[in-house]
């Protein structure tokens, strides 16, 4: 999924481009480099025996702030109103 790069206050979060809204000093990943940097986060973890992820209550906190709409919500509205 495209995602928008942002700082809320002064915390950096990703946000899904679909539930938001371009912004001034946003950073714009199309699918592709969301996709790369996916890879790019596995590849550094990939020999980590992590026993869970890791929470981010802060990001998560300033990230549901930024969201005006529900992705799914939207994908399924749209996909409705197709012949």
């Amino acid at each position: 999924m495209a995602i928008r790069i942002r700082t809320v206050g002064e915390t950096r979060v990703a946000l899904c481009a679909a539930e938001t809204d371009e912004r001034p000093g946003d950073v714009y990943l199309d699918d592709a480099a969301h996709y790369a940097l996916a890879a790019k986060f596995r590849l550094d973890w990939k020999d980590q025996q992590l026993t869970g992820w890791p929470e981010y209550p802060v990001e998560w906190a300033a990230m549901e702030t930024q969201k005006l709409r529900d992705a799914e919500a939207t994908l399924t509205a749209w996909l409705d109103s197709q012949p």
